[in-house]
C-alpha cells in the first residue's frame, strides 16, 4: 500500500511540476488567428469534394483485427487451463476464415 501512494504522489508531482512549468514557461502571445474558431480546417478550394482511398479505412481496420488477435492469442498461450490450445486453434480459424470472406468481398467490391 506504502508503495502506491509514494508512487501516485510522485506520479502527482511530476504531472503538476510539468503543468506549471510550461505555464511559466510558455509565450503568452494571443493574436488575431489564434483567438479565431477553429471549424473544420481550412476553407475548401474547390466545390467538388475528393474522395478518401478505402484502403486507409481497410488498412486501419485490419491493424485492430491483427492487434486484438494477438492479444486473445497472448491469452490463450498463457492460460494454465489444458483445453487452451485448442480454443486458441478455434479463434485461429475463425479470424483466418473471417479475413479471407473479406477480402474476397474488397476484391469484388473493387472490380465492380
Amino acid at each position: 500500500m506504502e508503495t502506491i501512494l509514494i508512487y501516485t504522489s510522485g506520479l502527482l508531482a511530476g504531472v503538476l511540476l510539468l503543468y506549471f512549468l510550461g505555464i511559466i514557461i510558455a509565450p503568452f502571445n494571443p493574436g488575431e488567428i489564434k483567438n479565431d474558431h477553429f471549424e473544420c480546417g481550412l476553407p475548401p478550394s474547390s466545390e467538388v469534394p475528393m474522395k478518401a482511398n478505402f484502403n486507409y479505412f481497410i488498412f486501419a481496420i485490419a491493424f485492430i483485427v491483427f492487434d486484438m488477435a494477438g492479444l486473445f492469442f497472448s491469452l490463450f498461450v498463457f492460460a494454465d487451463n489444458p483445453q487452451a490450445l485448442t480454443w486458441a486453434m478455434i479463434f485461429g480459424i475463425l479470424l483466418f476464415v473471417a479475413i479471407t470472406v473479406s477480402m474476397k468481398e474488397y476484391r469484388n467490391a473493387e472490380n465492380s
